[in-house]
């Protein structure tokens, strides 16, 4: 019971801190994004940068994995072999993104903080996803604007 009341904690810090450094790297994306035109050299970037970040919290979930089996034994990952980092690095991108292979499967403590990292990712990505729909659509608008005032210049 005490272990599993440690995962739901680490699984709780983690979605804090997930969630605090996705917000602020957003926001700066944001602020380096925001009125300006979008090229496909900076969609490029923008993506690139998108999955950097996620790139980094799923890193985090895979170290909090191997931490936690390795060295506070509240469980591991059963699947083929001893389990490395490698693995758990795999095993986080896969249920961050709720993509969920079932080669490698949690026991112990770390189901509670697979499922709570499923539910996470899936709100991070969705929050991205809105993010770069957002940028793309005020891109456009003054895209649009802006070929409107031509326009309309070149009619008077």
């Amino acid at each position: 019971m005490v272990k599993c009341i440690e995962a739901v904690g680490l699984a709780l810090v983690l979605v804090a801190a997930t969630t605090g450094f996705h917000y602020e790297a957003v926001r700066a994306l944001l602020h380096r994004f925001q009125g300006r035109q979008m090229s496909r050299p900076r969609l490029v970037r923008l993506l690139v940068t998108l999955v950097m970040i996620h790139g980094a919290e799923v890193g985090l979930y895979a170290g909090a994995y191997a931490f936690s089996a390795d060295v506070l034994g509240m469980g591991g990952l059963t699947g083929e072999g001893t389990p490395g980092i490698i693995d758990f690095s795999y095993f986080a991108a896969e249920t961050y993104s709720t993509l969920g292979y079932g080669d490698l499967v949690p026991t112990g403590g770390l189901r509670v903080m697979a499922t709570v990292e499923a539910l996470n990712g899936v709100l991070l990505l969705t929050l991205s996803g809105a993010f770069l729909s957002g940028i793309l659509r005020d891109s456009y608008l003054r895209e649009t604007r802006r070929v409107s005032d031509r326009d309309g210049a070149d009619d008077q």
